[in-house]
């Protein structure tokens, strides 16, 4: 019994031997295999992984990080589909550019759900972003140029937009049938019909928006419960408009207009359930069914 136990030691002393030699000799070292806790690990540097680089109209179907690496420029009808959930598509500063605009197309076209463009412009379409059907999407650092709506969420609940600039289109930002959603942070300049458009929709929120040169700043269409806050409208025919909408709050808006006063229009939406709280500038409302404008000011005004 003794004996065995000095030949382990002696054994045990061999092996470190001849390590330290291996190792000072700089010969290789056999591979350990990986532990559970190594192959894990590795998992983890896998799922963060570079962003997959896009540089052409593709579709992609599979979650992930994606980053545009140039311009592009196309006459498909719609150039980036998302249809995957959980996607980040970062446009790098980067053009996607439609070239001539005609009818029934979108720079980008998102209808996963959780999807995140941002920093991106959109030029030449019916469409500069659309999300339909994308619930829990994020749109941000997005600019439009000479679309028909610069960004267009349909039926997508709890969509985030903020940071986006909308310029000589239609509609600068339009949302439809979008509970939940939120419009912050954003500028549009010189559309023929509306700044900001929402219509049939629940708890949406907009806060510092900006609209000028516009037919309409601001229209809600069948909306309820919603907000309208910090907003600055000038140079249009209505600064607001509310049509079969209740129980919105708008407040600290600043209304102006060079050639006149401003225009708060309401169609079946009255002053009680439509409140227009501590706001600015020159400007009257009017009854859309009747044909008499009333100058006035109303709460905290």
């Amino acid at each position: 019994m003794i004996r065995s136990r000095r030949s382990g030691s002696a054994v045990a002393l061999v092996v470190v031997l001849v390590l330290a030699s291996v190792l000072v000799s700089g010969a290789p070292v056999p591979t350990i295999p990986a532990s559970a806790s190594q192959s894990a690990e590795t998992a983890s540097q896998s799922a963060d992984a570079a962003p997959t680089s896009l540089d052409s109209c593709t579709r992609i179907t599979h979650s992930g990080h994606y980053v545009l690496s140039n311009d592009i420029e196309t006459r498909q009808r719609a150039c980036l589909r998302i249809d995957a959930d959980d996607v980040t598509l970062d446009g790098a500063g980067h053009v996607v550019d439609g070239r001539v605009f005609w009818e029934g197309t979108a720079g980008i076209a998102v209808t996963g759900r959780n999807v995140t463009v941002r920093n991106v412009t959109a030029i030449n379409w019916t469409f500069g972003i659309e999300y339909e059907n994308a619930s829990a999407g994020t749109v941000a650092n997005v600019t439009t140029w000479r679309t028909a709506d610069g960004v267009s969420v349909l039926r997508s609940p709890r969509t985030r937009l903020r940071r986006v600039t909308a310029t000589n289109g239609f509609t600068g930002i339009a949302m439809s049938d979008s509970n939940g959603s939120r419009i912050s942070d954003s500028t549009v300049r010189d559309t023929s019909s509306s700044g900001v458009f929402v219509s049939d929709s629940e708890n949406v929120s907009l806060a510092n928006v900006s609209v000028a040169r516009s037919k309409i700043g601001v229209a809600l269409a069948g909306v309820r419960n919603g907000s309208v806050t910090d907003v600055i409208v000038r140079s249009t025919e209505d600064g607001i408009l509310l049509v079969d909408s209740h129980d919105n709050t708008i407040r600290n808006a600043t209304l102006t207009n060079p050639d006149g006063s401003a225009v708060v229009t309401r169609s079946n939406a009255n002053a009680n359930d439509n409140p227009i709280v501590g706001s600015r500038g020159n400007w009257t409302t009017r009854d859309a069914s009747r044909t008499h404008a009333k100058n006035g000011r109303e709460r905290g005004v």
